[in-house]
């Protein structure tokens, strides 16, 4: 056979089917899922089926070729977002952008002063939470006096 049926969990939920020429695999995908459910990309040789055939597509495939490379590509791994460059040292403490309206800065005020308060913390975090909420109070009264002003 050459290489392994593949079958590829997209993140979308459909999956994509690689495997080698077999007219009668291709006739059972045909007879098991509807046209518009499947579609086929000569360029590629890939077989494409909708995440709600998903399941049949991958069943046939295993009975025909009893085994195949499965692959999920569903799941995207977690990127930590890119902290917030900002030359106000208040807005990068609240987690803002400099066009930040006056109720999204009190609304991250509200977040992080429950986030860090001391009270809510254990007890060895406490030294680390009262200086993340000094600092918290400190821009939060800056930012909504420069607002008001």
């Amino acid at each position: 056979m050459g290489t392994l049926p593949r079958i590829r969990a997209r993140w979308d939920g459909s999956v994509e089917l690689t495997f080698p020429d077999d007219p009668a695999f291709i006739d059972a995908l045909k007879a098991n899922i509807p046209g518009r459910a499947r579609s086929y990309d000569p360029a590629t040789k890939v077989w494409m089926v909708s995440a709600a055939w998903a399941p049949i597509a991958t069943r046939l495939m295993l009975e025909t070729f009893g085994d195949a490379e499965i692959q999920d590509d569903r799941r995207e791994p977690y990127r930590r977002p890119e902290p917030i460059r900002t030359s106000d040292h208040r807005l990068a403490t609240l987690h803002l952008l400099p066009s930040a309206p006056p109720e999204l800065v009190e609304a991250a005020y509200r977040c992080l002063s429950k986030l860090h308060h001391p009270d809510r913390v254990a007890p060895s975090e406490r030294d680390r939470a009262h200086r993340e909420m000094v600092a918290v109070n400190a821009a939060y009264t800056e930012l909504r006096d420069r607002a008001s002003a």
